[in-house]
């Protein structure tokens, strides 16, 4: 299911074929899983207790230092400038923005700075760090790209698909916002575009080996996820 050849025999079949949502597809049922999760639901529609978010939000900040070091990594193998200008800027809005929102929601809901600073992770979160790092650590281009399209994309289509109720907290509304704006729009859109152009370069060993990074990572998306608030 993630070889060239099978990517050509369902290409051969679509009006307008792109590897990247081939990879979605072959994805599932763990991406529709991990996108239409009851944690979201809940979220957006105010059903989680402040202590349950917080909780979801200590777990995830856990990605956020292998997630940079692995947009490091894209940016010194990115091609040229173009891909380096694109990544850093993003890098930018994680460190500043994106890490404000969670350090002020420990703040507003009491998070210890002991469980800050050694957190007591999920397997499920330590394995999904030991995922990213190794693509970062190991991983050629494109590798890296197969592993940023998923957790962008993943978290776009959720918040794309969520309907907000009235009256969240505020920092429940800005966890949401980081991930449904048109800037974030746009960087997925980004993401998927470069991810399609770098695979079609790829040789058919290094082909399947991105392919297989991509399902890897939606897996481990859905197996966080389950994790943080089991169905």
């Amino acid at each position: 299911m993630t070889t060239r050849a099978d990517f050509n025999a369902w290409a051969a079949n679509q009006e307008a074929p792109r590897i990247t949502t081939w990879l979605r597809e072959t994805s599932e049922p763990d991406w529709s899983a991990t996108v239409h999760h009851p944690l979201f639901d809940a979220l957006a529609e105010g059903r989680l207790a402040g202590d349950e978010f917080a909780a979801y939000m200590v777990q995830d900040y856990g990605f956020v230092d292998p997630f940079t070091a692995l947009i490091g990594h894209a940016i010194g193998r990115a091609p040229g400038m173009a891909d380096r200008v694109v990544l850093g800027q993003f890098m930018g809005m994680l460190t500043s923005d994106e890490n404000s929102t969670f350090q002020r929601t420990f703040e507003a809901f009491g998070v210890p700075v002991s469980t800050r600073e050694a957190p007591d992770y999920l397997p499920e979160t330590r394995a999904f760090q030991a995922l990213l790092r190794e693509t970062g650590d190991g991983g050629g281009y494109a590798d890296i790209l197969a592993a940023l399209v998923v957790t962008e994309w993943v978290y776009l289509a959720w918040a794309l698909r969520i309907t907000r109720a009235e009256g969240l907290h505020p920092l429940v509304g800005e966890w949401i916002d980081l991930h449904d704006n048109p800037a974030f729009q746009d960087f997925v859109a980004w993401l998927r575009r470069r991810l399609d152009e770098e695979a079609e370069r790829l040789d058919d060993a290094a082909f399947t080996r991105m392919a297989e990074r991509f399902r890897e990572t939606v897996a481990r998306e859905r197996a966080f996820h389950d994790a943080v608030m089991p169905r």
